[in-house]
């Protein structure tokens, strides 16, 4: 019984996931389009209702952008992509598009580092990658960005997802026998082309993690520097074209920004403040369960522990780097669907410090405890600990915290009918908006907002730039609501 269940728990925990997600996918059927998704879909639009010039029309939106608003140019070519440009009732694809990059990357980063760079299993991988997941999906504080809404989403979570499938191929690249590969160097710099030129975040992350790769390849393995450096400049050349973009100059005459070392300093503010606020007890329960999977990983290879406390310091300012493009750029941390990247992130700060101070304390600690108690009593005071600590985290905080799981969120959204209705009432707008007669529509104010779908509607005012954007998207001289 203890080998089944060994053998088969992984795949428990994959299909607790999945199940996880059903309410979510179930919830994306009845989302519509909002604010962003008409402007940037125009083009597009229009040229797919004139059967013609469909990749012409991406080019014109993300170089009109470009030169206009900002330069994340790869990002704008995925925003014009919202999939209201087809059809209302098709925007359903966002949360499948925005999970699968999301589960996708995890799936693959923590296998690569589990079998690849501790000597595991795939199997444990997935036990990881689950461990990451379930807390970063279901105790997300505003699922509507990073799930719901193609525009937001699509510029943070699916870039974030994009993000991790790089950093595989930098990790890939210092352990492959043979780095020069096609196969491990080519989607590296095909995604780091794609990540220097969408959000900031991501890509200053990255260019980071590119450059210590460099780094050590140059010092450590000369052998892997090419493949290393073009991993990096793939990255390093399109970040600058987004950077230099003219309309990053044209929209930062409306933002006030902060100097470069105030704003490093106001990152390491917020991302400490983030790490004491975030954790929750899913968090605990899932880091918790980790323990013995962790520890056994750490004692495959030889390998040094060095230094914990500046391993910890290390990651932490990685991890704070990623607040600094918008406070240098706006002063604030940013709105809901970058910071819930950022939350995704430090999940994997926490993991591979747990990771780091376990092999700490097996090479520097566990020799000193065998000396001092007495033989066989030690793991089992340890597993007690454990086992106990682990039980009062499920049991006494899970009643409390159930109902803001993104799930049952979802799931609430579903059984009282306010999805449905929502979706009701933004199809009924349909009809008056593809009637080529109906020049000026007006319609009723939304009567069911919920919160997890309900992003903003036009106003009573034509000239309110949510209903300029609805007009030319469909075509009409105005588009309103009732006053």
């Amino acid at each position: 019984m203890r080998e089944k269940l060994r053998r088969w728990w992984p795949w428990l925990l994959a299909a607790l996931l999945l199940l996880s997600l059903i309410p979510i996918l179930s919830l994306g059927r009845y989302a519509r389009a909002a604010a962003d998704d008409y402007g940037y879909g125009i083009f597009t639009h229009q040229a797919l209702q004139n059967g013609r010039g469909f990749l012409r029309a991406i080019w014109h939106t993300a170089t009109g952008y470009y030169d206009s608003w900002q330069g994340t140019f790869s990002a704008l070519a995925l925003m014009s992509l919202t999939p209201c440009i087809w059809s209302e009732q098709a925007y359903w694809l966002t949360p499948v598009v925005m999970l699968l990059s999301l589960v996708g990357g995890t799936l693959r980063l923590s296998h690569t580092l589990c079998r690849r760079l501790a000597g595991g299993t795939g199997r444990q991988g997935l036990v990881v990658a689950t461990a990451l997941l379930l807390p970063s999906i279901q105790c997300l504080k505003a699922p509507l960005h990073s799930f719901f809404w193609w525009n937001g989403a699509v510029y943070y979570t699916f870039t974030y997802g994009m993000f991790l499938l790089y950093v595989d191929c930098l990790v890939r690249l210092l352990l492959e026998e043979r780095p020069g590969r096609v196969g491990i160097w080519l989607p590296g710099v095909l995604l780091g082309i794609f990540l220097g030129g969408s959000n900031y975040v991501s890509a200053l992350l990255a260019t980071l993690l590119a450059g210590l790769t460099l780094c050590y390849a140059l010092f450590l393995r000369r052998e892997r520097l090419c493949p290393a450096l073009a991993l990096f400049l793939a990255l390093a050349v399109p970040f600058a074209v987004s950077i230099l973009a003219p309309g990053n100059q044209v929209r930062q005459g409306y933002e006030t920004g902060m100097p470069p070392f105030e704003a490093i300093g106001a990152s390491i503010a917020q991302a400490w403040e983030d790490c004491l606020d975030w954790p929750n007890w899913l968090t605990l329960v899932c880091f918790l369960a980790l323990i013995p999977l962790l520890w056994k990983l750490t004692g495959l290879r030889e390998r040094r522990f060095p230094l914990p406390v500046l391993f910890t310091l290390f990651t932490f300012l990685l991890f704070a780097a990623q607040n600094t493009p918008h406070f240098y750029a706006e002063s604030i941390p940013g709105p809901e669907r970058l910071r819930n990247i950022i939350y995704f992130s430090h999940y994997w700060l926490i993991l591979i410090n747990e990771f780091y101070w376990l092999g700490w304390v097996r090479r520097a600690v566990l020799p000193w405890v065998k000396d001092h108690l007495p033989a066989g009593r030690a793991p089992a005071r340890i597993k007690a600990a454990w086992l106990a600590l682990l039980a009062v985290v499920l049991l006494g905080w899970l009643p409390h915290y159930w109902p803001e799981l993104t799930a049952v969120r979802c799931s609430a959204a579903l059984a009282d009918g306010s999805a449905v209705a929502y979706a009701q009432e933004r199809d009924a707008r349909i009809p008056a908006l593809l009637d080529p007669e109906v020049t000026d529509p007006r319609f009723e104010p939304l009567e069911h907002r919920p919160a997890l779908l309900y992003l903003g509607d036009i106003t009573a005012n034509p000239s309110d730039w949510h209903n300029n954007t609805m007009a030319v998207f469909y075509g009409k001289h105005s588009v309103a609501l009732k006053s």
